[in-house]
Formats: C-alpha cells, sequence, structure tokens
C-alpha cells in the first residue's frame, strides 16, 4: 500500500504559487521576444535579400555603360590621333 495515496494534496504556499507565476511568465516573456527577434531577422533577410538584387542590377548596368564607353572611346581615339598630327 503506498502511503502518499491516500494523503490529501498538498496546499502549495504563496511564495512556490508566487515563483511559479513568475516562472510561467518568464517563459512566456521568451518565447514572445524570441518570435518578434525571429520575425526582425526575417525582415532583415528579406531586406538584404532585395539590396542584394538591386546591387547585382547596377552592377549589370555599371558594366553595360563601361562597355559603351570604351566603345565610344575607340571611336574618339582615332579622331584625336589624326587631330594631334595635323598640327604637327
Amino acid at each position: 500500500m503506498c502511503l502518499t495515496a491516500s494523503e490529501p494534496p498538498t496546499m502549495r504556499s504563496k511564495a512556490q504559487t508566487h515563483l511559479h507565476i513568475r516562472n510561467i511568465t518568464r517563459r512566456r516573456r521568451l518565447l514572445r521576444e524570441q518570435k518578434e527577434m525571429e520575425m526582425r531577422n526575417l525582415n532583415l533577410f528579406l531586406e538584404n535579400q532585395s539590396i542584394i538584387g538591386e546591387n547585382e542590377a547596377l552592377k549589370r548596368k555599371a558594366l553595360l555603360l563601361h562597355q559603351e564607353n570604351n566603345a565610344l572611346f575607340s571611336l574618339l581615339h582615332p579622331k584625336l590621333s589624326s587631330v594631334s598630327t595635323t598640327f604637327l
């Protein structure tokens, strides 16, 4: 026979109840803060991906402009060399 089965359930003291409530409240707060941090992290990740995409588009545009600049310079360069030789 088990002695504890025949005994009435013990009452928690006020201090134990207060401590239990504080632990539950702390756990809930930590979970809420964790969810908020995950949402912040997700938003920053999405913003970062957007910036990376914009950066790649700007790099492609810069490359095209550089190629166009080189092509225009090569067209202009023979004219500059012929003009400079005519004055000599």
